[in-house]
């Protein structure tokens, strides 16, 4: 079984934008649907960038039928878009909706869902 990390908290430095894409689901799915999606995109992101930058730049967030991942990077960006993908593989297009949040601000900014 994988483990990855899960943060809620994004510290960025100075005036550094924080950029997620916010996914919501129209139904719902299980936790274990979820995180098999997500570790998939990870095990991806790590076949194309090496398993030690996904893991110093990789980093999301999976509560209550809705998942935020960090895009800041070319990491986050092929995870957000695998994820993608395979729900719209799975699931259909019409089966959730995704946003890209910028969040301008200084380093403590909390993550929100």
């Amino acid at each position: 079984m994988l483990h990855f990390s899960i943060f809620c908290v994004f510290i960025g430095e100075g005036r550094k934008t924080m950029q997620v894409c916010r996914f919501k689901f129209n139904r719902s799915l299980s936790r274990e649907q979820i995180e098999e999606k997500i570790a998939f995109a990870i095990v991806a992101a790590e076949c194309t960038f090496g398993q030690a930058k996904v893991r110093l730049n990789a980093a999301y967030l999976a509560a209550d039928n809705k998942v935020v991942i960090d895009v800041s990077s070319p990491v986050g960006e092929h995870i957000a878009e695998v994820f993608t993908g395979l729900l719209i593989k799975d699931y259909g297009e019409q089966s959730f909706t995704v946003e890209r949040v910028r969040n301008e601000g200084s380093s403590g900014t909390k993550g929100n869902l």
